[in-house]
């Protein structure tokens, strides 16, 4: 895993976003899992010479509230996304400290590498550092192996369930079934990937967390046209509009389209299995920003 290297371009908006979340909801520790840094430039006929300017677009946090007062997590993960909005677009994966603490005490590979190598952005204090400073952060690879071989094999039979029920003109179906071989691919390349079990049938969350793992997740929804965010759409609303709303409908074409791009998750997802096998995750130290 590589250091982070996005320094004063970061710095621009974590006091910003810190002071958002914990006026929304009192963390106890916020770690940075992610960004997304683009460099722009501009070029004329009368300047060629105009400096790259890194400009950040979006970044992922790992946020740990002390109680969810009533809330489930994706009701907090909603929460913060939405009062963030105005600084930077974020994605979050909240916690309850408690359960945070619980993994860490049990070695669960996803809480011991975010605490020895995720750079802290806001710390309360609540949890004692050096009770769990001596533990190293380990990969199971014979463990990682196993989930990306049975996502992998899930994801695949729903992707041949998906074609016979298209064969059919079953096409809501059909719809369902392709929902379910991105989800399967999706937790499993995260599951693989980082430790961390994502307990959503959201696909648009799956890919979020998924690019943690794998950069070009996002490259396959772009999402730009109208046509793009209807398609994605499609495959969005297919776990329950599919089985519950009459008035759902899809073409054959759209169902051809959308096979295409789970098909390249499936190869993502095969393409990181290697990794999996022969390099699992060693990240270097790195708590602090460059």
């Amino acid at each position: 895993m590589k250091s982070f290297t996005i320094g004063e371009v970061f710095a621009v908006h974590q006091q910003q976003l810190t002071e958002v979340i914990v006026k929304t909801a009192n963390p106890d520790m916020i770690f940075l899992l992610g960004a997304t840094l683009h460099r722009k430039k501009y070029e004329s006929i009368f300047n060629e010479s105009a400096p790259c300017c890194p400009q950040l677009s979006d970044c992922t946090l790992l946020i740990l509230l002390p109680g969810l007062a009533g809330k489930v997590l994706h009701e907090w993960q909603d929460k913060i996304e939405n009062h963030c909005s105005s600084v930077l677009p974020v994605t979050t994966l909240v916690l309850a400290t408690v359960t945070f603490v619980e993994w860490l005490q049990a070695d669960i590979s996803f809480a011991r590498f975010v605490w020895q190598y995720a750079p802290v952005l806001y710390d309360a204090g609540t949890i004692c550092r050096d009770d769990f400073m001596e533990a190293k952060a380990t990969a199971n690879n014979k463990e990682a192996t196993r989930q990306w071989e049975e996502g992998l094999s899930k994801a695949k039979e729903f992707l041949a369930g998906a074609e016979l029920y298209r064969l059919r003109r079953q096409h809501k179906m059909a719809a369902f079934m392709l929902h379910q071989s991105a989800e399967q691919a999706l937790r499993a390349l995260l599951m693989a990937g980082t430790g961390y079990h994502a307990n959503t049938h959201s696909i648009d969350r799956l890919l979020r967390y998924g690019s943690l793992v794998a950069h070009q997740l996002p490259e396959i929804f772009p999402r730009q046209t109208e046509q793009d965010k209807r398609l994605f759409n499609l495959l969005q609303k297919a776990y329950i509009d599919t089985r519950y709303k009459d008035d759902y409908k899809i073409t054959d074409e759209e169902l051809l389209t959308l096979t295409g791009k789970i098909r390249r998750i499936h190869e993502v997802l095969s393409d990181a299995g290697k990794r999996f096998i022969n390099a699992p995750l060693q990240p270097k130290p790195q708590n602090t920003f460059q």
